[in-house]
């Protein structure tokens, strides 16, 4: 403690933060600190993994305002949210996983005269050029003079103890001007060890920060003709993309390309790995159709994340009927609300049916758009009890299940049916169709027990919601012989089919069952075949009408 000033009749003490030594944080009006930001850094120590608000402000030698900044923690996020205000709103940033995990966090504060550099624990984390980030009309009156007090905010949650740092070796105004002109980025594949893994097309990267994204690069190197290899692109940008978010991928050609890895640096700074292991997948495949965009933090706002964590998908292509996410989850819980989101916020389905059976209309033509609103598919875009539609008549909530209580209904129903059908699920019993072995028709009547589809998938069981969510549950559609997972034609089908069970592409497929042939019943030897009789029994073998017990056999 050293000066005590009056200003506007309010006495406020003004601390001296000339020592390194570490110093308790006092928060609110009064508790303003000097500091010489044209010489020095700020360093705030934020201990354990709180949730809440790091906010600093900062004032001009006449004690004016010179910025502030507030940062929202939760936890062990590696996202941060930010604002800066009198400059930018809102915005946010990913830590280092290293950082993230830490169980102390050094944050230091650095001016130059035209930016706000940001460290935490080593590690820069957030550069603010002001003159290109700066949306606010009046960002001038605020940023343009490097601070000389600093002081908590009132509101500030999270923040123990601070102190005066050395700014960082070497960095001056002029440097600061022109640093980063141009970044340099590595992305490394690793691919597959299989000979159809390779390709011979080009490659296409675009990088994405908090700041924008570079141009779209091709990197086109023979080694991508290698099973195995790791190939090297490298990135030469002068867009200043501010910290790293995002890559996507693309392929220039109609072979794909299968990899097992992905390694990306900016600056030699690695800033993202992305595995196959994660998608719970053997490799993850590239093809001409689709672009792959992988991300460290939040998706853009017309996108989520698929369950893998890594990479992000476009809300239109979710429950479109073919696998977006390489680990395949953007066609699951399609018609149900996931357990974490039962008020529907994020479902991301397509069921477009109302509780009372009315057919939804599309959100455009009431004049509604975002990018969650797709289609005419039930939604709740604003924080309602659960999602609704708008039909021809004004809208209306939609009756959605809860994926748990459809799983276990389908279960329960799956083993009741089990036990009440008995032998009647036997080949040959009573119950068993005309054509067990062969298929008559489109197939619509068989029984058989064939189980893998054409290709030679495994089927799923019908009674099961994994790794396909679906409708064509046997409570649905009780005579249509949904047992076990046994291929059959529910739906008036080409022929019998199945979901594949083994969570790869197709979604389903249909099965390779035999024609029957054709019973000549005019022929003698046929007269007490089942197809001749009308037996539905399945039993051939002649019958001795003399017997009383045959008497009422028809």
């Amino acid at each position: 403690m050293k000066v005590t000033l009056a200003l506007a009749a309010i006495l406020v003490a003004y601390v001296a933060a000339d020592s390194h030594d570490w110093q308790e944080v006092s928060r609110g009006f009064g508790a303003r600190f000097a500091l010489d930001f044209e010489e020095n850094s700020m360093e705030v120590l934020v201990q354990g993994q709180p949730s809440g608000l790091l906010a600093t402000s900062w004032y001009t030698k006449d004690f004016n305002p010179a910025g502030a900044m507030f940062f929202l923690m939760r936890g062990a996020s590696p996202t941060i949210v930010y604002r800066a205000n009198w400059c930018l709103e809102q915005d946010q940033f990913t830590l280092p996983s290293e950082v993230a995990s830490a169980q102390t966090r050094r944050w230091k504060f650095t001016f130059y005269s035209g930016s706000l550099h940001v460290m935490c624990n080593g590690e820069e984390v957030l550069h603010l050029v002001f003159e290109e980030v700066c949306t606010g009309e009046d960002w001038r009156e605020y940023w343009t003079t490097i601070p000389s007090y600093a002081q908590f905010d009132a509101m500030d949650q999270v923040s123990d103890k601070y102190r005066q740092a050395d700014k960082p070796a070497g960095a001056t105004d002029s440097e600061d001007e022109t640093e980063d002109e141009t970044n340099q980025y590595r992305v490394i594949y690793t691919l597959l060890d299989d000979e159809d893994a390779p390709s011979t097309s080009p490659q296409y990267i675009t990088i994405k920060g908090t700041n924008g994204q570079t141009e779209e690069y091709e990197c086109n190197s023979e080694n991508f003709r290698q099973p195995g290899a790791e190939v090297t692109c490298m990135i030469d940008s002068s867009v200043k993309i501010g910290n790293y978010r995002c890559l996507m991928l693309r392929t220039g050609g109609s072979d794909g390309l299968d990899f097992v890895r992905l390694d990306i640096y900016m600056n030699n700074e690695l800033v993202q790995t992305v595995r196959a292991s994660t998608a719970g997948r053997k490799y993850l495949t590239l093809d001409d159709r689709k672009t792959l965009e992988f991300c460290v933090g939040d998706c853009d706002d017309d996108a989520a994340k698929c369950s893998d964590g890594q990479q992000c998908l476009e809300y239109i292509l979710w429950c479109n009927g073919e696998y977006d996410c390489q680990d395949w989850s953007d066609e699951k819980n399609c018609s149900c609300l996931e357990d974490d989101d039962l008020t529907g916020q994020y479902y991301k389905g397509n069921v477009s049916i109302t509780a009372s059976g009315s057919q939804c209309v599309t959100w455009e033509s009431k004049n509604r758009s975002g990018p969650k609103l797709i289609n005419n598919y039930c939604r709740n875009p604003d924080d309602s009890d659960q999602p609704w539609c708008y039909t021809s008549t004004g809208y209306a909530y939609c009756d959605i299940p809860e994926c748990s209580e459809v799983r276990e209904d389908e279960e329960d129903n799956g083993d009741q049916e089990d036990e009440d059908d008995g032998e009647d699920h036997q080949e040959g019993g009573n119950g068993s169709d005309k054509t067990a072995n062969c298929v008559r028709s489109n197939g619509e009547d068989y029984r058989g027990t064939v189980s893998r589809t054409s290709s030679g998938l495994q089927c799923q069981r019908w009674d099961s919601m994994s790794p396909n969510v679906h409708g064509t549950t046997p409570t649905r559609n009780p005579e249509s012989g949904l047992e076990e997972n046994y291929c059959r034609n529910p739906d008036g089908s080409e022929g019998p089919w199945c979901w594949n069970g083994e969570g790869t592409s197709p979604q389903w497929e249909f099965c390779d069952i035999p024609e029957c042939d054709e019973v000549d019943c005019s022929n003698e030897e046929n007269r007490y075949h089942h197809e001749c009789t009308g037996d539905d029994s399945g039993d051939d073998t002649e019958i001795d009408c003399a017997a009383e017990e045959n008497w009422d056999h028809y």
